[in-house]
């Protein structure tokens, strides 16, 4: 039961293989970064890429490779994508994403723990020699991760990666030093909110929880005995209730605005945990039917990851026929409200909403007949045409819950989204080969951007409130309050408040009317 992945990951595989160069005479043989060693319009590569060798290795050991590829071939492929990730590793044992020096705790966990898996599935294909070679690549990154860490935020998929690196490459070379990992892990454990969800950034975002459930499911099957199948268990209890009807997942009300859903953790679950099971059985014909942001909608920095776990969902993918059905199928009434998350769903005999408390009454509304009705919260302009918006993730917003309705009151807060500068670009330039070389500066500079981008909140002195009357046939009424000339942009019902590169991803319902 392996389609629609199998079908997905046909697909892209020629553009994914496409990325790397394959020139033994060049200096960047084996790097995925086009934008690095082909182009040239860059001055470091994005080590991201380089593990593609996980995807790869899945589909070698399973026989899922399509196009007749001769194994042979493919492990030429995958030792020169190990060689490749030992050169862009910097000396201090890091890799970067976004700029150079960037010391990116994120992807330096993410990266060894995709080479990791694909020594442990070589296992039986690669020599002494080889494997030691490759762990001995590997090796300065799990020091960096042991010594490092991410401090501009809680984003609990990156701990996750990390924690989920730390933990294979104790198995894999024999360390026998899982501390970091187990305090990596407990942190993960401890931000997980009472009501199932891991945190990230201000809250909970479905779409990157189904790839921080992908990391600790894999995590779950090789250290049972860590008990993450509990903590597993309430993250896709929370999940599936965001499996909307017309088969999308996710969206505005999360704390990230994602749409994409990871499926591998999910499908693997899917025997220890009913809930799972219904999600994947429900989701699986979403992928199929383009209906959810997946493989074919990822652009470039997100690929990897992306195709990895549609590579171990195609392996573990079964049917389950004695599953639940996701909550948005039932066709039941019901409500449910996560105060903490902020989010709320009314579920009646035909219609299904949520609805975003934290983030001003974001409203996603799905009735009979394929109708939905999507409305991202208010956005506004001044005098001086600066843009604000209720969008922002407060958990400070004034909710009054009735019978009937909802009631919000939330403040306006600046709608941080902007473009580098040529001028911004070379100051940020200068800053990374100089000052942000130094760990501390690095990590404050970190922390100023995202706060301004991302988690910066004023203390509002203009508020919209939002009156929701729920049902099949919602409404939404808005009013200003201490308005000083602020005009609401009425043509505009979706729209983004902040700045967030895995937001906006297509799926199929972008092309519909609704």
């Amino acid at each position: 039961m392996s389609q629609p992945y199998t079908d997905h990951i046909k697909t892209v595989l020629p553009r994914l293989l496409a990325l790397f160069d394959v020139d033994k005479s060049s200096s960047t043989y084996g790097i995925g970064d086009r934008y690095y060693w082909a182009w040239g319009l860059i001055d470091f590569g994005n080590g991201t890429f380089q593990g593609a060798v996980h995807g790869l290795s899945r589909l070698l050991v399973h026989e899922l490779l399509p196009y007749g590829f001769s194994e042979k071939i493919i492990l030429k492929r995958i030792d020169s994508m190990f060689h490749g990730a030992e050169c862009l590793i910097r000396k201090n044992g890091s890799m970067e994403e976004a700029f150079p020096y960037e010391g990116s705790f994120c992807v330096t966990a993410l990266v060894s723990y995709d080479l990791l898996s694909a020594i442990e599935l070589l296992d039986n294909r690669l020599d002494h020699v080889k494997k030691e070679k490759y762990l001995s690549i590997v090796r300065p990154m799990i020091d960096y991760l042991r010594y490092s860490d991410e401090t501009h935020a809680i984003i609990s998929n990156h701990l996750a990666t990390a924690a989920a690196a730390l933990f294979k490459w104790d198995m894999l070379s024999h360390d026998n030093n899982d501390r970091r990992g187990k305090d990596i892990l407990k942190r993960i454990i401890e931000n997980q909110s009472e009501e199932g969800w891991f945190r990230e950034y201000d809250g909970a975002d479905p779409g990157y929880q189904s790839l921080c459930t992908y990391y600790l499911a894999d995590l779950h099957r090789i250290r049972p005995d860590l008990n993450l199948l509990e903590p597993l268990k309430k993250s896709i209890q929370f999940l599936w209730y965001f499996a909307h009807p017309d088969g999308s997942f996710g969206g505005i009300y999360g704390s990230r605005n994602t749409r994409f859903y990871y499926p591998s953790g999910i499908e693997y679950l899917a025997n220890e945990i009913p809930e799972a099971s219904a999600l994947a059985n429900f989701m699986r014909k979403s992928i199929e039917n383009e209906c959810v942001v997946g493989l074919s909608s990822m652009d470039e920095p997100n690929l990897i990851p992306m195709f990895n776990s549609y590579c171990w969902a195609a392996v573990c993918a079964s049917n389950y026929p004695g599953a639940p059905e996701v909550p948005s199928q039932t066709n039941t009434s019901f409500r449910k409200y996560w105060e903490k998350a902020g989010i709320f769903v009314d579920s009646g005999i035909d219609y299904y909403t949520i609805i975003s408390t934290s983030k001003g009454g974001v409203v996603y509304h799905f009735s009979s007949q394929n109708k939905k009705y999507i409305n991202t919260g208010v956005i506004a302009k001044d005098k001086s045409n600066r843009l604000y918006s209720t969008q922002a993730f407060q958990s400070a917003n004034e909710i009054i819950i009735e019978d009937e309705s909802i009631e919000i009151r939330a403040g306006f807060q600046p709608v941080t989204k902007q473009l580098m500068a040529p001028t911004q670009l070379l100051i940020l330039r200068l800053l990374n080969i100089t000052l942000m070389r130094i760990t501390k500066v690095r990590e404050k500079i970190k922390q100023i951007l995202v706060k301004m981008l991302i988690t910066n909140k004023r203390k509002p002195n203009k508020f919209n409130t939002r009156k929701i009357t729920l049902g099949k046939e919602l409404r939404i009424i808005d009013e200003i309050n201490n308005s000083n000339n602020m005009v609401i942009i009425d043509d505009c019902k979706y729209f983004v408040a902040i700045h967030m590169a895995s937001q906006g991803y297509w799926q199929i319902q972008d092309e519909m009317e609704v």
